[in-house]
């Protein structure tokens, strides 16, 4: 693995003992910025002393290993998928399966995708139900990175392998889902088309925002575009930052770590204090 600046430090503080966590996914087109969203925001939470697990269920382009440096063979979410299969998942064995990056006296455990596309078919709903129940009274907060597709909507079926269903279930059961979307013509116009298929509020994440794009009054213009066309308010705008979004990726290292005091670290900083009140 790399992150060398990730290594063990203090442990974390004692969290209680009785707690059932709370669920955010994370959402958005392909290129919205999702998996930047949701592996920042598990860091940033650590760090407001919550004990997090980020999971990666984006079965058709999962990238929160390669983005974090987890290059040491972690089995992730398909080996948990596997004992929830079997009625033998415990937390002992989510958090030896998890990986484990350590900074100072905070921890995030992750677990990662699956190791190939074609084996999307072993995250089945039924599963994930096991798994959610297994760790809910150990973590705070669960963070999910998911699909893009959300496919027809129709009725659930628990032993179902649609990719696109898993992906309804996983947002209709959180507690909060932020819909991410790029800031430009084409990305409002995919995020306002997507939200007709969603039967749920949602937490709008422009990201990528700036004058470039949509002018010198960019935020004004987007909190009117989504009180004329939704019912939901804007949540956050994460300004454009590619020098310090390509150095994370190229260091294996999270924002706060790479780029400490970006606008763009600041922001998610800052929805991650409205999760936690909303969450409270």
């Amino acid at each position: 693995m790399l992150m060398s600046d990730l290594r063990h430090g203090d442990p974390s503080p004692e969290l209680p003992k009785e707690r059932k966590s709370r669920s955010v996914a994370v959402w958005g087109s392909a290129g919205s910025g999702k998996t930047m969203l949701a592996i920042n925001l598990a860091f940033e939470l650590t760090r407001f002393n919550q004990r997090v697990l980020l999971i990666d269920l984006d079965t058709k382009r999962p990238s929160i290993a390669s983005w974090l440096g987890i290059n040491d063979g972690s089995p992730g979410i398909t080996a948990t998928m596997r004992l929830a299969r079997t009625s033998r998942l415990q937390i002992d064995d989510v958090l030896m399966l998890a990986a484990e990056l350590r900074f100072g006296s905070s921890k995030l455990d992750i677990l990662t995708g699956i190791s190939s596309p074609l084996r999307w078919q072993e995250v089945r709903i039924e599963d994930l139900k096991q798994l959610l129940a297994t760790v809910s009274e150990h973590f705070d907060l669960i963070i999910f990175d998911l699909n893009d597709e959300l496919g027809e909507a129709e009725s659930f079926n628990l032993t179902s392998v649609n990719q696109a269903q898993t992906t309804r279930w996983l947002m209709e059961s959180s507690d909060l889902v932020l819909a991410a979307f790029v800031a430009d013509a084409v990305g409002i116009n995919r995020f306002l088309f997507d939200l007709t298929a969603i039967n749920r509020e949602v937490w709008p994440v422009a990201n990528r925002v700036s004058s470039r794009n949509l002018g010198k009054s960019a935020s004004k213009q987007l909190r009117e575009l989504l009180a004329h066309f939704t019912t939901f308010p804007m949540r956050a705008e994460l300004p454009v930052d590619g020098a310090s979004c390509d150095a994370s990726i190229a260091n294996a290292r999270p924002l706060f770590l790479e780029s400490p005091s970006a606008k763009l670290t600041l922001a998610i900083r800052s929805l991650a204090t409205e999760i936690l009140d909303e969450c409270a």
